[in-house]
């Protein structure tokens, strides 16, 4: 046997032991970055932990999914192997290539002691995108998108900066569930229980702004991150390493935002964002929980929707002005008109911006057939380039307070009130998210988002009872009008108690209401709203255990001063179809605000039937968190 070929052979094994014997002794298993890395947490009911990823290609251990350590080991083995007959980018060193680049700095491994792998795929990959800066993008919430009704969160990876470059031309890294579900109740039900896949994705950024500015009119915010070099490069090695991997999509915790904390946490080490949401997390509280890291926030950008803009185009402009733009819109006008002839030079660019920008947001909410936007904005960018001024419209306004300086996700609250002549005291807990006497400062008004709502009361007759307990409140009362025409909607399921059989005892039933119609803004200030609503009620009293039926809502909802609101809401069902009897409901609660974190919240209510009407006063003192 010729020794020294043997001594020669043995040697790499023997480096490769010791980097194994380090990695152990360094109990880099157990780790915060490889947690990070592999997307590892503990477990809520039993112990040790398993990883975020669902599918099997993201680990090279039989059981890497639930043993750091073993998956660790078997990380370093596929380092050191030669390349054989795999392509060089199916290698550990490029398939994982931000574990490999770890390893090496954690284990000191000498370059002469690992084979050389190019990783063509992952280099072209990395220059076409060119990053060099990482902003977070919040397009805020739109309850009319069951999967973005909190919001959204994704990044941006920006290149280096040049006269060229702007931010369209940039990069997003988003995740989202893998479905082409448009029902929005199977798309709840499914996105509860992790019923999809969830992929991270990239695309060019102004297909993302095309999505959310244009297409769905959300306003975007973009935070710009202090990132350095190395932590920049760390989230796309990450994030190359993440592509085609699945995970288990949970519409209320393992969302498009907790995953993009995990991709932070590669990122900086330390950080622990995952870890501040065990249980849920929405969008905005995200977006919080990443700007409290110190110096982490370079500077911010707003950008208005679509609608945003014309909105306050047209609220610029006098109102035969408006009219005319209307009216050119669908085919009632011409450039002929005397309205339009009579105005000005700077006038009409005004006029015929915004006239433009008219007819390019009906087209885009079907409003307007292509055959008939298509020409009208050719003849108004016709008619525009023989204006002999630059005049530019006025950009929006950047609101006061951004997404992530309103009021928190969580409210818990503690009351007392009388209700039939007792008096009781009241526990309450909203774990999220928004209602509309909430203070709209951060969050989009006139829409409502509560989900798992609890109420606990305790009266004078030494009872706890759970007074309500909702599933979920969902609300909509957007102003119709003419440019922005628009469907109000509710719905709400859970238990509450009722008037069903006494006057002076009220029944824990389960309960369905929704209902559509409109809502018109009287006022800046002032939203009148009706519903034409549908109900059903559970309960044994009831004959076959139930009873549902129709009626109507309507309301008003009053921002009479910044941080005080009023509501007045009446509603009747009828269920004499099953119990002979209509259900009424008459309330004025008033809301104000006394800081971001804090409110007093006053509610009269009287309901019942019409000879078991029952009134109920409550003061309550709510904290936000």
């Amino acid at each position: 046997m010729n020794t020294s070929s043997s001594h020669a052979a043995a040697q790499p094994e023997q480096r490769l032991r010791d980097y194994l014997d380090r990695a152990r002794h360094d109990q880099l298993a157990s780790s915060e970055q490889w947690f990070s890395l592999v997307h590892y947490r503990p477990n809520h009911l039993r112990p040790g932990v398993t990883s975020f990823v669902t599918d099997p290609r993201f680990f090279l251990a039989a059981r890497g999914n639930t043993d750091p350590a073993a998956e660790l080991t078997a990380t370093i083995l596929a380092l050191f192997q030669p390349l054989g007959t795999i392509a060089p980018d199916q290698h550990a060193q490029c398939r994982f290539i931000a574990r490999f680049h770890w390893l090496q700095s954690a284990l000191a491994i000498q370059a002469g002691d690992l084979p050389t792998i190019p990783c063509g795929e992952y280099a072209r990959w990395y220059n076409t995108i060119h990053p060099a800066s990482i902003t977070l993008v919040f397009p805020a919430a739109y309850i009319n998108n069951p999967s973005s009704m909190f919001g959204h969160t994704f990044l941006r990876v920006d290149p280096p900066p040049q006269a060229a470059n702007t931010p369209l031309s940039s990069y997003s890294i988003s995740y989202a569930a893998a479905t082409t579900e448009f029902n929005g109740l199977i798309f709840a039900i499914k996105g509860l229980s992790g019923g999809y896949p969830g992929y991270f994705s990239i695309q060019p950024y102004y297909e993302k702004v095309n999505e959310y500015n244009d297409l769905e009119n959300r306003d975007v915010w973009e935070y710009s991150l202090n990132f350095t070099a190395a932590e920049v490069q760390r989230v796309m090695q990450h994030t190359w390493e993440l592509h085609n991997v699945y995970f288990d999509y949970y519409f209320l915790d393992e969302n498009c935002s907790f995953q993009l904390l995990g991709l932070l946490d590669v990122a900086r080490p330390g950080m622990r964002l995952t870890a501040d949401f065990p249980l849920g997390v929405i969008p905005a509280d995200t977006v919080r929980s990443i700007l409290r890291q110190p110096g982490l926030l370079k500077t911010t950008y707003y950008r208005p929707s679509s609608r945003s803009n014309l909105a306050y185009w047209l609220a610029a402009l006098p109102e035969p002005q408006q009219d005319w733009i209307y009216d050119y819109t669908f085919n009632h006008a011409t450039l002929t008109d005397p309205v339009f002839t009579a105005l000005t030079p700077v006038q009409q660019a005004v006029v015929t911006d915004v006239g433009y920008a008219n007819v390019q947001y009906q087209y885009r909410r079907r409003r307007l057939p292509r055959t008939q936007s298509a020409p009208k904005s050719l003849e108004l960018l016709t008619y525009r380039s023989h204006l002999a001024n630059n005049t530019v419209l006025a950009p929006v306004p950047v609101p006061v307070t951004r997404p992530d300086q309103g009021h928190l996700s969580s409210r818990v609250g503690i009351g007392a009130g009388l209700n039939a002549g007792h008096s009781f005291a009241q526990l309450q807990w909203r774990p999220a998210y928004h209602d509309v006497l909430d203070n709209d400062q951060g969050h989009v008004a006139g829409a409502q988002i509560n989900f798992l709502a609890l109420a606990v009361r305790f009266n004078s007759l030494n009872h706890t009872e759970l007074e309500k307990l909702t599933f979920i409140d969902l609300l909509s009362i957007t102003p119709t009008s003419r440019f922005f025409p628009a469907l109000s909607w509710h719905f709400d399921t859970g238990f509450e108690r009722v008037v069903i059989d006494s006057a002076t005892q009220r029944r824990l039933a389960y309960t369905l209401n929704a209902g559509l119609g409109y809502t018109y803004g009287i006022t800046t200030a002032l939203r009148g709203y009706g519903f034409v609503d549908g109900g059903l009620v559970l309960h044994p009293a009831y004959s076959h255990d139930l009873a549902m039926g129709a009626g109507l809502r309507v309301g008003l909802l009053w921002q009479v001063q910044p941080q005080w609101k009023m509501q007045l809401q009446g509603r009747a069902l009828d269920l004499s179809y099953h119990d002979q009897r209509v259900l009424q409901t008459w309330q004025l609660i008033q809301n104000i605000s006394l800081d971001r974190d804090h409110a007093l919240r006053l509610s009269w209510q009287r309901s019942g039937t019409k000879d078991q009407l029952q009134t109920e006063t409550l003061l309550a003192w709510l904290y936000y968190f």
